[in-house]
């Protein structure tokens, strides 16, 4: 027996490994890892997801007001939680946004909302040609900080296998996620500003779930008046999004999923193209693949008898202030959430216009 002690030598290197992988389970060893706030708002939104399918509005309690459901990225995360609950105090506002996402990320929060018995009276939803993009960062982003098992699986045939061998091992090792490069940890760890992050993570998870999802934003009410940043932002935006993009049949597949389900119980939905800033969206116009996407989402939206709200070209969205090429600043949220009712109203309520 003794000779064949060489036969548990993988076993145990297999152990260690995965003790050594239990530290990067521990947050502030994630903190020092990783310091910006992706993987916070990810765990936020995750957690505030969970708190709404547990409460079930509507379900375990009795309607008292209309549910307004959004799905978008950090275009539509930083909408003013107070301002919304005076402005339009006949709505409960549920804002399941975060940066970067996709039809799929979308599909995965509407499925555990709408199988957990909640049910929206309008769902507003992002969209916009880059969360079409095969070659995007979706690997990096959706799929390493949200879905789960159960949800991936069932969706199988859309993910593919590369996808869902890539979750898995995100999955069952952290430091596929938080990177155990120690001389990147060690200059986190002796960052002088440490604690300053440390807090500025708690409380950007703790806002969220306190604000119904809305996003604490690290700017607040910053609008950049330099037309040359703007200039700037913009072309590195384009670039970011577009200089690999290729067609991804599983994000249209998703897009088609959600409408599907959405015409089927018969939920009212607004479909958003957000604006961006004038020099970006016209290098937007300059890109081709822009205009396929936009003919392709077009049909699939009009085939289910929606259409998309696109603000550039709607003449009830007036703000021009950005905080980035390819953001608007926080105080034309107001503008844009005016702007989607007046859709919704145009669209299902036109005798209350």
């Amino acid at each position: 027996m003794l000779k064949a002690r060489f036969l548990f030598y993988p076993l145990i290197l297999l152990l260690f490994l995965f003790l050594v992988d239990s530290l990067f389970r521990i947050p502030y060893i994630q903190t020092i890892t990783k310091i910006d706030l992706t993987a916070v708002n990810y765990k936020a939104k995750s957690d505030f997801l969970e708190k709404l399918v547990t409460e079930k509005p509507g379900v375990h309690s009795p309607k008292t007001k209309k549910i307004m459901l959004i799905l978008g990225s950090s275009r539509l995360l930083y909408f003013d939680h107070d301002e919304l609950v005076s402005f339009y105090p006949d709505w409960d506002i549920y804002n399941l946004s975060s940066a970067v996402t996709t039809p799929a990320y979308y599909d995965f929060q509407l499925t555990k909302v709408l199988d957990a018995g909640i049910r929206p009276d309008l769902v507003i939803m992002e969209t916009d040609p880059n969360q079409f993009n095969q070659n995007s960062v979706f690997k990096s982003s959706n799929l390493t900080y949200s879905f789960d098992l159960s949800y991936v699986l069932s969706n199988l045939g859309l993910f593919g296998k590369d996808h869902v061998s890539f979750y898995l091992g995100r999955k069952l090792f952290a430091v596929g996620t938080y990177k155990p490069y120690l001389d990147q940890m060690w200059k986190n760890y002796k960052n002088p500003y440490l604690d300053n992050a440390i807090g500025m993570h708690q409380a950007t998870y703790d806002y969220i779930l306190t604000h119904n999802g809305n996003g604490l934003s690290p700017i607040d009410n910053y609008m950049e008046k330099d037309s040359n940043s703007l200039q700037m932002t913009s072309h590195r935006t384009l670039d970011w999004l577009f200089a690999s993009y290729v067609r991804s049949p599983m994000q249209f597949g998703f897009y088609e999923k959600i409408l599907d389900r959405l015409q089927t119980e018969k939920i009212k939905t607004v479909i958003i193209w957000p604006l961006s800033s004038p020099d970006f969206e016209a290098l937007m116009e300059k890109e081709p693949l822009v205009k396929t996407w936009e003919k392709e989402i077009d049909e699939i939206t009009s085939n289910h008898n929606l259409s998309i709200l696109k603000l550039k070209n709607d003449p009830s969205y007036t703000c021009n202030a950005f905080a980035d090429g390819g953001h608007v600043a926080k105080d034309c949220y107001r503008s844009l959430m005016r702007s989607i009712l007046l859709d919704y109203f145009r669209k299902f309520e036109p005798n209350h216009l």
